[in-house]
């Protein structure tokens, strides 16, 4: 029994030194052509790879390849790649290619082209962005100043059958039999593969004749959830693209983990939509409420069948337009949610007079309750941690509360800013005001329904989020556009905001506010 545990110890060792001298290297160009006289042409790549020093059969390395316009030009962008074996033995060649049983092969009789696999698998990313044409591989959207494109490629594999040659000769040394492998050095022991991946580029309306290709590359990328358009994840505010929504991607809060939603931004986006219906056949200003789509987001809810499961979808939020005026956060002058008078009216008085139908549309939803200090140095994005995070005023309220009808979040505001829209409230919502140079916040399509008149002049609009540091101040937006903190119990403006259910449909309609969506 001591015999065969030597044996297999120096099996091991050996088997080591045999893999120990396969080594693999990478490396990448890239060649960007640009046959035309253009204004500030440029483009960047990005290469994630990690060389490792001894690469074995089996063996998986990510390498990943992106392109950035970093110009002010559109751009059209196709991928080659290509490939080099290069034996220990000079007088030895590799076609990249082995046999099935693992041996190399040379790749040219036509059982071998038949059958023949790679030693070297790449392994693309199976997205539908690139389309491959000849030996090229063609991004299939135009890319824009600021855009990046996805890999093509996400990984390479040292194909697993691949079998490395060695000499192994046993001798016996008292009583214990001693097997000794030395590497051959041959074939793909001790070979070098290089992968090289060729980046062109080229303005965008020229790509037909400078490539000489039949191949069709979209003006946009057309992405669409639940039936609404979502720009590029890299793309800035354009005021021609109205009926998109812009992605944002939020880092984990104390409360929530890494998501990723949908949002209109601007002053007056495709986002209108026909809701509380009296006839869902004839949807009209007639028949209808108009209420606005601030976006598409991951929502939590707890299952309907089981109290103990969270169940999370991707959900429409909507705002009414119009608003609800004179209404008290809470008439006791307490910033709790969860007894608010405010909470109670929309879920109760305000949702049972609702149309059947609207109410089927709408399914309970998770709210955050984080509270934060006005006077700290935030940006809507702190905002957005602030409302999911897990202070309140003493920590005594709750956190989070699920029902049905809420009212918006600061940061649902104030998202409405970026992508360039407006810098100066978007980054400083404090100084989002038109009386603060560059604070201009007509820019959002959520303020503008502010300039209604109260009974006491322009409205303030109640937010859902409170402040910490007293028990009954909660915040608003003023008529003015910043962020104002202020005693409940005063009658403003409320807006009803609502989740509907994660089955409900666009139908009709393209969000214009000539042409409303209509849901069903």
């Amino acid at each position: 029994m001591k015999d065969k545990k030597n044996l297999i110890i120096l099996l091991l060792i050996a088997v080591i030194d045999i893999i120990g001298v396969t080594i693999a290297y990478f490396s990448s160009t890239t060649t960007f052509e640009n046959e035309f006289n253009t204004k500030e042409y440029g483009t960047t790549y990005t290469e994630e790879f990690v060389s490792l020093d001894n690469w074995l059969p089996g063996d998986t390395t990510d390498k990943t390849v992106t392109v950035t316009n970093s110009g002010q030009v559109d751009e059209a962008v196709r991928i080659s790649l290509s490939e080099i074996w290069t034996p220990n033995n000079a007088n030895k060649t590799l076609t990249g290619w082995i046999h099935t049983d693992g041996t190399k092969s040379n790749h040219t009789t036509e059982n071998e082209l038949a059958t023949d696999v790679r030693a070297a698998v790449i392994n693309f990313t199976n997205n539908s962005d690139w389309t491959k044409l000849g030996a090229y591989y063609y991004y299939n959207y135009k890319l824009a100043p600021g855009q990046t494109t996805d890999s093509l490629i996400e990984s390479v594999t040292f194909n697993a059958l691949t079998k490395l040659g060695d000499t192994c000769t046993p001798s016996t040394s008292n009583g214990t039999t001693i097997i000794t492998c030395n590497s051959s050095e041959e074939d793909y022991d001790h070979a070098t593969y290089k992968l090289t991946v060729n980046i062109e580029t080229v303005q965008y309306n020229k790509y037909k004749e400078a490539w000489n290709s039949s191949i069709s590359i979209a003006p946009t990328k057309e992405i669409v959830v639940l039936g609404l358009h979502v720009n590029p994840k890299s793309a800035t505010y354009e005021t021609g693209d109205k009926h998109q929504m812009y992605v944002f991607e939020h880092e984990a809060t104390e409360q929530t983990p890494a998501l990723t939603d949908y949002r209109y931004i601007g002053d007056d986006p495709y986002n209108y939509v026909y809701f509380n219906c009296a006839d869902l056949n004839n949807q009209s200003s007639d028949t209808c409420e108009v209420w606005r789509i601030i976006g598409a987001f991951d929502v939590e809810r707890t299952d309907v069948n089981n109290g103990n499961i969270v169940v999370k979808e991707t959900r429409m939020k909507l705002i009414r337009d119009s608003l609800s005026e004179d209404t008290a956060w809470d008439t006791n002058n307490v910033n709790n949610w969860e007894n608010s008078s405010a909470n109670l009216l929309l879920n109760s008085n305000y949702y049972d007079g609702l149309i059947i139908s609207a109410q089927s549309q709408i399914e309970k939803g998770i709210y955050y309750l984080g509270a934060f200090r006005r006077d700290l140095d935030f940006s809507t994005n702190h905002l957005y941690e602030f409302e999911r995070g897990l202070t309140t005023y003493q920590n005594l309220r709750l956190t989070s509360w699920e029902g049905k009808v809420a009212l918006m979040y600061p940061s649902d505001m104030y998202m409405t800013y970026a992508k360039g829209v407006n810098s100066v409230c978007f980054d400083t919502p404090n100084l989002c005001s038109k009386f603060t140079e560059g604070g201009n916040p007509e820019t959002s399509w959520i303020y503008n329904t502010n300039l209604l008149q109260g009974r006491n002049g322009p409205t303030v609009t109640y937010f859902l989020s409170t402040t910490p540091a007293n028990p009954e101040s909660v915040y608003s937006s003023t008529a003015a556009g910043y962020l104002y903190s202020n005693d409940g119990r005063f009658g403003h403006a409320v807006r009803s905001v609502v989740y509907l259910s994660a089955d409900v449909q666009i139908i009709d309609g393209d969000g214009s506010n000539e042409n409303l969506y209509e849901l069903r």
